[in-house]
């Protein structure tokens, strides 16, 4: 049986990606079978284990792979000449928007999926994703902290950006117009808190 390429070995990874996250927001994590992602990939079941050890490490990396709008969204931010306070509202505002349109983090939170799988995932690689998260959010904490945000524990901040831009993913719980006051004025009273000391 002939080699398959680099190449070819990469084409199959995006393609087992691609196809995945179609099923996963199709149907659900629960409902979408290994069976179903190979078909739709073209390739056999083994091929699929020289790739992932379970479904839940592919979701794992399909999610990952979601987040990484997060770094455009934050190297965005970083170009913009604003005050810190517009600085955070727009933060808010783009990471929103961002969130709302993306169709599988929808899926996932509304079908309450999430933490059935993180469940299942090996805590090396949940404790390996938490630090790099961490990592990843350093640089936009330290050039708002320079801009003026006035909150001094990076964790802190961070951990109040993850829990706020998740707020989205419940707005039908939520219900409207209930829903986009309660952002807007949230926006306001984060973004004014957390720099009304230094401007």
């Amino acid at each position: 049986m002939a080699r398959i390429s680099s190449e070819q070995r990469k084409q199959i990874h995006e393609n087992l990606l691609v196809k995945s996250k179609e099923l996963f927001i199709q149907y659900g994590f629960s409902k979408t079978s290994i069976d179903d992602i190979v078909n739709a990939c073209g390739i056999a079941k083994g091929s699929f284990y020289s790739y992932y050890s379970s479904k839940e490490e592919l979701f794992y990396a399909v999610l990952r792979k979601e987040e990484e709008v997060k770094s455009t969204i934050i190297s965005e931010i970083m170009c913009e000449s604003l005050p810190p306070k517009e600085l955070l509202i727009r933060f808010f505002e783009l990471s929103f928007k961002t969130i709302e349109q993306n169709p599988f983090l929808q899926s996932l939170y509304q079908r309450g999926e999430y933490d059935r799988i993180v469940k299942r995932l090996p805590k090396e690689l949940l404790d390996k994703h938490a630090k790099e998260d961490l990592n990843s959010f350093l640089e936009f904490v330290k050039f708002l902290q320079e801009k003026g945000v006035t909150e001094d524990d990076p964790e802190v901040l961070i951990g109040l950006f993850r829990t706020t831009i998740l707020i989205p993913l419940h707005r039908q719980e939520i219900g409207e117009p209930t829903f986009s006051k309660m952002m807007k004025k949230m926006i306001e009273c984060l973004s004014e808190g957390l720099t009304k000391h230094k401007e």
